[in-house]
């Protein structure tokens, strides 16, 4: 008998084969075959996530040290937030920080101009009161950067209860393109205050 031979006259796959059951042997085709192999591999692939990997937001998990620094991103700004609510915003629209025993602005006094950072305690103390309007003359830059440290207080909690690490996540939040914005937006806000000020 020759083993090989056309194509043709080759034995085609059994269309079923017999598997055993608890009553006896019953016919499974070769669809129910490839369906389980399918069904096998969709499931081992959806188990299939490194345990170094958060499975439901995707960041991989960092050491302790991440832990500590996440820490430090959630207390920083959430205890200037929490001395903002303390303290009572100055009418005059500047001069909130001095409650803190610190001195008047010195570039103020000297130039008759405000510096970049005048009024954002003020600002500060009236979004943590809900004084949007107020907080926007004091200094509108303020109100952006008060919304973004609430923002990175609520990220940091997360990413530290999460245990993610933390490069990757400040990667993904594209952190350098919004520590640019927030540098335009300071400089244009404190040039229109200053030229405002000339102006009157």
């Amino acid at each position: 008998m020759a083993i090989f031979g056309p194509v043709s006259e080759r034995a085609a796959p059994p269309a079923s084969v017999e598997a055993p059951t608890e009553s006896g042997f019953a016919a499974v085709s070769a669809a129910d075959f490839a369906a389980a192999d399918v069904a096998a591999v969709a499931t081992a692939s959806s188990r299939h996530v490194p345990e170094s990997v958060d499975a439901r937001f995707g960041f991989p998990r960092g050491s302790l040290v991440s832990r500590v620094v996440w820490f430090v991103l959630a207390a920083l700004p959430a205890t200037v937030i929490g001395t903002a609510a303390a303290l009572t915003p100055n009418p005059l629209g500047h001069g909130t920080h001095t409650q803190l025993g610190l001195p008047p602005c010195g570039f103020l006094v000297v130039t008759g101009y405000p510096c970049p950072g005048c009024g954002l305690t003020t600002a500060f103390a009236n979004m943590a009161d809900g004084h949007i309007v107020d907080a926007a003359r004091a200094n509108a830059f303020g109100v952006l950067l008060f919304l973004v440290s609430a923002v990175t207080v609520l990220v940091s909690v997360l990413a530290l209860v999460r245990g993610w690490a933390v490069v990757p996540v400040l990667e993904r939040l594209a952190i350098e393109r919004w520590a640019l914005v927030l540098s335009l937006v300071s400089l244009t806000v404190w040039v229109t205050r200053c030229v405002t000020l000339w102006l009157w």
